[in-house]
């Protein structure tokens, strides 16, 4: 008989689209074949990305409120705990992983109830001032009783060694699944003229200076792309109408096939003020589209050697950013050789080489 397989589950708020729920899924799927994978949510909600049929994922509740003061939302965070631990418990869940600020702690906590190994994993900018603060006290106490706290970039780790005292810190960084890779289609100059962009509408990725590079550099065949959906999509849009680019952008929202945008797209442009690790600029470098990135903390620059493979930006010159997408804009030798160099920058996050690291790691863990 076959030895039963230790039984791994993730914790995080839902599986919606984002880079995070990205992440687990391809973690999900691949660590699949040697664990029995669980991936416990807050609130149930399908499955953005596509999962195996061998992870199950378990919701600890169908909605929750939104709690209208500290109290309430003190009284909710205790309930999602304690469904956590019970589903731990039922599920004989051997070891979890945390995923993003609230789910770490809740995971650390369940974890130290059950008597299992718990490793957590930081997906933000670490300095990042809108996380609330009692969370950030949390952190401080909570997260060094974690087993191994996993960060996903050098930088993002030096920074975690000044604030938390983890008894363990490891970089691991997002993996691109397989699945995706073979939908790559090769690059060429006589693609659509679409200058592409994805991520959440938020004051983070601030969409709106690439709407505005792109109409001061006026260029008339070219089409802007915004895929996303988020709190700052009606200013983007109502920016766009002021500006008379209706004809010339367009917003797309719940793209579960985003590989065929980046087969499609020509350039692709990313303008955030502060990142964890950016999922999106990852995967269209890996698909070869030559890009212009803002250089903010934890990402871009680890992805980006500016001039090389890319154009890396300061996060506040605008006009820098204007002038570097006109230069990639009217250059086809430049986009040729951005792209080559691109897809050889991100082989070395193809799942296969990620997956084995968390593999390992977490062996570590279970064997202690």
């Amino acid at each position: 008989m076959e030895p039963r397989k230790k039984k791994i589950a993730f914790v995080i708020g839902g599986l919606t689209p984002g880079g995070a729920e990205r992440v687990i899924t391809n973690l999900s799927n691949s660590l699949s074949k040697d664990f029995d994978v669980v991936i416990i949510t807050f609130i149930e909600s399908d499955p953005f990305y596509t999962l195996n049929d061998s992870v199950k994922v378990i919701s600890c509740f169908k909605k929750l409120p939104k709690p209208s003061s500290f109290i309430g939302s003190l009284k909710l965070n205790y309930v999602i705990l304690k469904q956590v631990s019970k589903i731990t418990k039922r599920e004989k869940i051997d070891l979890l992983i945390g995923f993003i600020t609230q789910a770490n702690i809740k995971a650390v906590i369940a974890a130290k109830l059950n008597r299992i190994p718990c490793l957590i994993s930081e997906r933000n900018d670490p300095l990042k001032n809108d996380i609330p603060k009692f969370w950030v006290i949390l952190r401080k106490f909570i997260y060094p009783r974690a087993d191994c706290l996993i960060v996903q970039t050098e930088k993002v780790k030096q920074v975690y060694e000044r604030m938390i005292k983890t008894k363990d810190m490891v970089v691991l960084p997002n993996p691109i699944s397989s699945e995706l890779s073979q939908l790559r289609k090769a690059y060429s100059t006589n693609r659509e003229k679409i200058i592409l962009s994805v991520g959440t509408f938020n004051n983070d990725k601030r969409q709106e200076k690439i709407i505005s590079a792109f109409h001061e550099l006026n260029l008339s065949n070219w089409q802007l792309l915004l895929i996303g959906e988020g709190p700052t999509e009606s200013k983007l849009k109502a920016m766009v109408q002021d500006l008379n680019l209706s004809n010339k952008v367009q917003f797309l929202s719940k793209i579960r096939n985003v590989e065929y945008y980046y087969n499609k797209a020509s350039i692709f442009a990313f303008s955030s003020k502060a990142e964890g690790f950016p999922n999106v600029l990852l995967e269209a470098m890996h698909f070869g589209l030559p890009s212009i990135s803002t250089d903010c903390n934890y990402g871009p620059s680890e992805l980006i050697d500016d001039g090389e493979n890319g154009f890396l930006v300061p996060v506040d010159d605008q006009t820098m950013f204007v002038e570097k997408l006109g230069h990639l804009v009217s250059n086809e030798d430049l986009q040729m050789s951005f792209s080559i160099k691109s897809k050889e920058t991100t082989e070395k996050f193809l799942d296969t080489h990620v997956t084995s690291s968390w593999k390992s790691l977490i062996l570590d863990h279970l064997a202690k």
